[in-house]
């Protein structure tokens, strides 16, 4: 690995855990919560515990404008490919390729989805009629769904740990 390697090169071309493609919410510490809302977050709350709805407003492209006083969760998070451009397990320019191809597909997704919709909203749709066990329930169009199924599929291979995998087996 290049002694030169700077993370931050591959999350600024990247931004997808902060668009609502990788994830839905980011958890928040309740001291957190003030701050997160006055950077025009959408602050969620369940049984005592904080999140935030993203795509987060602060992302503008593949960068945050609310960088110096982003949660804790923002500041420590590290996708698998970026861990695996850290140790040289996947070299920059293939993570790269990688970002851009998962970048163009989660654009697939969101000109298809209907005006005002996120990508957030079809994967709600999706676990909702997953969860009527065969109920007639229109979630949306097949091609939608499938470019949402490639798209979780991508980042289930290459961004998301094991244990936050949407299509992928949880190990």
């Amino acid at each position: 690995m290049s002694t030169s390697f700077d993370p931050a090169a591959l999350c600024t071309a990247c931004g997808l855990c902060c668009s609502g493609a990788l994830f839905d919410f980011g958890p928040l510490a309740p001291e957190e919560v003030e701050t997160a809302q006055d950077s025009g977050m959408a602050v969620l709350e369940a049984e005592d515990e904080f999140g935030f709805a993203l795509p987060c407003p602060a992302l503008d492209g593949a960068c945050c404008t609310a960088y110096s006083s982003r949660p804790a969760t923002c500041r420590t998070y590290r996708c698998q490919l970026l861990r695996a451009a850290e140790t040289g397990d996947v070299a920059v320019e293939r993570a790269l390729t990688i970002i851009a191809r998962a970048r163009e597909a989660a654009a697939s997704v969101i000109a298809q989805l209907p005006p005002g919709e996120t990508i957030t909203d079809a994967r709600r749709r999706r676990r909702e009629a997953s969860a009527s066990n065969g109920a007639a329930v229109m979630i949306a169009p097949p091609g939608l769904m499938m470019a949402l199924g490639m798209l979780d599929l991508m980042l289930d291979q290459h961004f998301r740990h094991a244990s936050e995998r949407q299509i992928m087996p949880r190990e």
